[in-house]
């Protein structure tokens, strides 16, 4: 008798933790969509479209509507991230072997020798050695460049920070992770990131800036629209899975986070995160809510749309 009270009372139990967490996992977050555009308007409407994913819904406030794609700037950098993520996943490449390798045939006479110590994790983490910013052609005037050869720019510029030491942000790195993902699959990075990545995220159009030899830039020049810039942070938030297909290895997410490949931490808890780019794009993700929130504007206050973001969503 008393068997048979004992197992009456774990299966109530059972049916009830089961009925809490149905209950729990059908809890809905607040949508932040009208207080962001409140901000936005506040700001003499700067911002041209606001993009939202909640609870796995996308919603759009078209604040300017003036054009579709914009460019995102340096927040191309984390799709370039992504795509040697892919490559990883594939065994095409690890993010700590040696770039020099790779370019072996195509460096410069002279170059500094500080080159055999990088890895592509230095790359992408903007812990390759320079000392300045190079290679921008969002601030610089390219078309006066003599060297008509980036890859060869990139190649002599001098490195002389000890390689994977200290940070120097600069868009030469994600040319030269553009250049890696071209020579590990034969093909441009935009070519392979259609098919690996923009294709089964569904995006709706994009384009891409490149140099003299149709080679993408990787830090900068991506356009594509506010939506779709979203969906990379639900990429990312859902670890790695789009509408229930696998995308990106949960194991390189992890790693992206943790070692910061373009993906910043913005709060105490380690769940939020960002990704900026020029003149007020922004891309936010929280991995513990799965909120996505992009952004395209011109000059905008973003900082008190990211205040906002972390300060509420918990």
């Amino acid at each position: 008798m008393k068997t048979s009270i004992i197992l009456a009372f774990v299966a109530a139990t059972l049916v009830a933790f089961s009925h809490a967490t149905s209950v729990a996992q059908e809890i809905k977050h607040e949508r932040f969509l009208p207080e962001l555009v409140k901000i936005a308007n506040d700001d003499g409407k700067k911002i041209y479209n606001i993009c939202e994913i909640c609870d796995g819904v996308s919603e759009t406030a078209v604040i300017r509507d003036e054009i579709r794609c914009h460019n995102t700037y340096s927040v191309a950098k984390l799709f370039t991230c992504t795509a040697i993520g892919i490559l990883q996943d594939q065994g095409k490449l690890d993010v700590d072997d040696l770039v020099y390798p790779i370019f072996e045939k195509k460096f410069p006479e002279n170059f500094d020798p500080n080159w055999k110590k990088v890895t592509i994790a230095d790359v992408i983490r903007h812990r390759a050695g320079f000392a300045t910013d190079a290679l921008d052609i969002d601030t610089n005037e390219a078309a006066e460049w003599k060297d008509r050869n980036f890859l060869n720019i990139v190649l002599s510029q001098p490195l002389p920070n000890e390689p994977g030491t200290k940070y120097v942000y600069t868009d030469a790195t994600f040319y030269l992770a553009s250049r890696i993902v071209s020579e590990k699959t034969g093909e441009p990075l935009n070519q392979f990131m259609i098919r690996e990545l923009l294709e089964p995220l569904e995006f709706d159009e994009y384009a891409f800036s490149t140099d003299p030899e149709g080679y993408p830039i990787g830090a900068t020049g991506m356009y594509i629209s506010t939506e779709d810039m979203a969906k990379l942070g639900q990429l990312y938030v859902q670890d790695g899975v789009y509408n229930d297909k696998r995308i990106l290895s949960k194991e390189f997410v992890d790693e992206a986070f943790e070692r910061t490949f373009e993906l910043y931490p913005l709060d105490e808890e380690g769940n939020a995160f960002g990704k900026g780019g020029m003149n007020g794009q922004f891309l936010y993700m929280n991995r513990k809510t799965k909120r996505v929130v992009s952004l395209h504007s011109f000059r905008a206050d973003v900082d008190a749309i990211v205040r906002y973001l972390v300060e509420h969503d918990k």
